[in-house]
């Protein structure tokens, strides 16, 4: 317990804050991802395996099939919903604990693994019915099993990445190029080489036999993989020129310094300048460094190229990596203490400090990837309950991205009722800053609505807003 204490506090914590959001319903992608893909096999109980066509994201759908296993012992339920990631989030809180164990010495792995743990999009999604509480998990197992060479359990994680999406598969690229830089010697003879290669090479094939067996299946009875033109999300997956390439390379940017993160390369950017000569002299950091830009690099290449891929959330294995990195260097003996304890402070307090950052409605936000979204469930409800009080039917009514799903999908009440689409002619809108619209369906909004109900706490807003006359 000298040395797990911190796992046990921050698994404590964790417990604590999904029960106090167990009643919290789906939010964003997760609508989609966790609800939808979940009803489909809760109603056909697991007898069909690939998804209807506007629901199908293209991967394997098994983190939906998950959370239906759940509702068939429990019930069909928020709290189980959330309660079902229970054990993903313990596991991932272990095995971040377990990597982070590894570079930091036992003096200073409390307060690393605190810094490291309160990345506001980390936080936001274990809060949430989110399939990336499950991939973070797995992808961490497969890092600490590259460092342990452990092939059983390495195996096993590198299946499950491929269960959870396409950036898993992603990911696995890289714990592959990890695991070859750790467990390979790449001198010596040539056949002794291609001999280790095709050894090591079994650890992923299971992996990758169990991609191409549900492509094939999926191509065979669909005619498309990974997206397709009538797909709901097509517009996300449009390819852009260079000029667009360039554009979200900024973006990329952006998302990594996005809530907070600033503060981490603040920190990474004195201690580079100060500490450049040791730095290189310490395995672990150019470990952890190489690491680093094989998933800065690889990760995002399969987003540049689309016009909507590039979400805070998918770079949460960067902004860990990134925080790992930052954290062994500010605990090398080599740091003098007094500045230590102040670049401490840099990075909480402005990392802290980025679960409240919220740009104005025509800046669009990773509203997942932030607590500062944890209001927005109960403005909702009190949203709905001023339309039934008020007798407003919700087919006069008009919402957005992630609220126009059905109620039921978004809450699990089996309320049938849904809001409409927005065309700019409905009688009524349901409008949040976090549905993140575009700037021309904001304008319309404040130029031929008014706000009759406002419903705001800490920077989130809920309008009921009806058409002028």
């Amino acid at each position: 317990m000298k040395i797990y204490w911190p796992v046990a506090l921050g698994s404590l914590i964790f417990l604590i804050a999904v029960l106090l959001n167990a009643d919290n319903a789906f939010f964003w992608d997760t609508v989609q991802l966790g609800s939808h893909h979940a009803d489909h096999y809760f109603k056909t109980n697991f007898s069909i395996l690939l998804l209807p066509d506007n629901i199908d994201s293209g991967h394997i759908p098994a983190f939906g099939a998950y959370i239906a296993m759940f509702w068939k012992f429990f019930g069909r339920s928020l709290w189980v919903s959330h309660l079902a990631m229970l054990p993903l989030g313990l596991g991932l809180i272990f095995q971040l604990f377990r990597l982070i164990k590894r570079f930091i010495i036992p003096k200073y792995l409390g307060i690393a693994f605190g810094l490291v743990i309160i990345d506001p999009s980390l936080m936001s999604q274990m809060l949430l019915v989110s399939p990336d509480v499950p991939l973070l998990f797995f992808f961490l197992l497969a890092v600490n099993s590259v460092l342990d060479n452990k092939k059983i359990f390495l195996m096993i994680a590198v299946v499950l990445l491929f269960l959870s999406s396409m950036r898993g598969m992603m990911l696995s690229v890289c714990v592959l190029i990890f695991d070859l830089s750790c467990n390979v010697t790449l001198t010596g003879k040539i056949k002794e080489l291609c001999t280790t290669l095709i050894k090591r090479s079994l650890i992923y094939i299971p992996a990758f036999l169990i991609f191409v067996i549900f492509s094939f299946i999926h191509f065979q009875q669909k005619g498309w993989i990974g997206f397709h033109q009538e797909s709901p999300w097509q517009e996300s997956f449009e390819s852009v020129e260079l000029t667009g390439v360039i554009f979200n390379i900024a973006v990329l940017g952006w998302r990594i310094l996005d809530f907070g993160r600033v503060g981490i390369w603040i920190v990474l950017f004195i201690l580079f300048a100060k500490y450049r000569k040791q730095l290189i002299k310490v395995p672990q950091i150019r470990q952890i460094l190489f690491f680093f830009g094989c998933i800065l690099f690889l990760l995002p290449l399969n987003m540049l190229w689309a016009k909507g891929l590039l979400g805070n959330r998918y770079l949460i294995p960067i902004y860990l990596f990134c925080s790992l990195l930052c954290a062994t260097i500010l605990f090398s003996d080599f740091v003098a203490k007094k500045l230590r304890i102040i670049l401490i402070l840099v990075w909480a307090v402005i990392l802290i400090s980025g679960n409240f950052w919220i740009y104005p409605p025509k800046i669009s936000q990773g509203w997942d990837a932030t607590l500062a979204h944890l209001p927005y469930y109960n403005l909702r409800l009190k949203a709905k309950k001023y339309l039934d009080d008020n007798q407003i039917d919700f087919h006069q009514v008009a919402s957005f991205f992630p609220n126009d799903a059905g109620i039921d999908a978004i809450e699990l009440n089996g309320e049938k009722r849904s809001f409409t689409v927005f065309d700019g002619n409905n009688d009524f809108v349901f409008y949040s800053n976090i549905y993140n619209v575009s700037d021309q369906e904001y304008d319309d909004i404040i130029s031929n609505y008014e706000v009759i109900q406002n419903f705001e706490k800490n920077g989130v807003f809920v309008w009921i807003c009806k058409r002028k006359k």
